[in-house]
């Protein structure tokens, strides 16, 4: 692999990672699962890790589409060559960066608090690292997903998403053909144990209301 490619790879926007810097901290995450007949291709039958910060601002990963392609296939060298699980693709934006979600005891660089003990790395230099010293769990992606803030609003209120609770194990499944579906009928649960009010919503911010 071409040293371009890598470069490719792990390079973020500057707009982007400024941004995502906002979110450091929050603990407002959940599951975005796409309601069936959701009519953007990007998100069909999706599962998104979302965190959002204090402005409104989302953003997040597809959990639930694997590419066919290892970052040992990717980027065949002796540093890559444990990294076989597939890369999954994160979103439509910024599709020839490279993210990752993992878990560890404690954070040590700059990253994302989605959950206790689970992160979203989005700075090179983060990856880098986790590259150079795996934690027990990681995934990689390609792209992430984001709103600008109060879009993520529009679109639960237009009735695009079922919102769930998220956990670690669910963002680390292994076989994840099946996730969309189990992740609907867990939303269905939830709406019937909430009664007549229906779905309960994620936290909005002040910017949201």
């Amino acid at each position: 692999m071409k040293s371009s490619r890598r470069a490719a790879l792990l390079a973020l926007p500057v707009w982007f990672l400024a941004a995502a810097a906002c979110a450091q901290g929050t603990s407002n995450t959940f599951f975005l699962v796409a309601r069936p007949g959701m009519p953007d291709p990007n998100f069909r039958e999706s599962v998104v890790l979302v965190t959002q910060d204090e402005r409104g601002q989302a953003t997040g990963v597809i959990i639930n589409r694997p590419t066919d392609r290892s970052l040992a296939e990717l980027l065949p060298s002796e540093r890559f060559k444990s990294f076989t699980e597939p890369i999954f693709f994160g979103g439509p934006v910024a599709q020839q960066g490279l993210f990752a979600v993992f878990r560890a005891e404690r954070l040590a660089g700059e990253a994302v608090t989605m959950l206790p003990g689970l992160y979203l790395a989005l700075q090179p230099g983060t990856i880098d690292a986790l590259i150079n010293s795996p934690p027990p769990r990681i995934r990689f992606f390609s792209g992430y997903s984001g709103w600008a803030p109060g879009q993520l609003r529009g679109e639960l209120e237009r009735g695009d998403w079922l919102v769930v609770d998220a956990d670690a194990d669910t963002v680390f499944r292994k076989d994840t053909s099946k996730l969309w579906q189990d992740m609907v009928r867990r939303a269905g649960a939830i709406r019937a144990d909430a009664g007549p009010a229906g779905q309960s919503r994620p936290r909005l911010t002040s910017s949201d209301r």
